[in-house]
């Protein structure tokens, strides 16, 4: 297994694809929900961006595993499977960050943000990487 995200699969992070990001609750069990993600190239990270109180966001401490995959939205027999380590978790840039994400995935300048609302941007450093297709 690599470490890095390949050039040939980058595209899937970039690209509008959801991932299935899994968790681990505190008794154990794994946790998964569907997400929108993104890709910083340079640092090759995986970014996420959830709301502070959810279930995966408490999950989602600094030093806890995660896991994701993410299937070619055109093409479901292509998916890039992550094992990493959650890097950072912070409240900094994170509204600007989902901003983006709703730009990317529908096509808005501004995410419909409910009142009150606190944005969380979570980094992860791919452990292990795997692919198909």
């Amino acid at each position: 297994m690599k470490m890095n995200i390949t050039k040939e699969n980058q595209d899937l992070l970039l690209g509008k694809n959801i991932a299935n990001v899994a968790t681990i609750n505190p008794d154990g069990s794994p946790q998964v929900t569907p997400m929108w993600i993104d890709y910083d190239l340079n640092k090759n990270e995986i970014l996420v961006n959830t709301a502070k109180g959810r279930k995966k966001t408490r999950n989602m401490i600094v030093g806890s595993k995660v896991a994701l995959s993410v299937l070619d939205s055109s093409n479901p027999y292509r998916y890039l499977g992550v094992q990493g380590d959650i890097i950072e978790v912070t409240e900094e840039g994170a509204e600007d960050h989902i901003n983006k994400l709703a730009m990317k995935y529908m096509g808005k300048e501004k995410y419909p943000l409910p009142e009150g609302e606190i944005r969380i941007l979570i980094r992860i450093k791919p452990k292990y990487v795997h692919s198909m297709g």
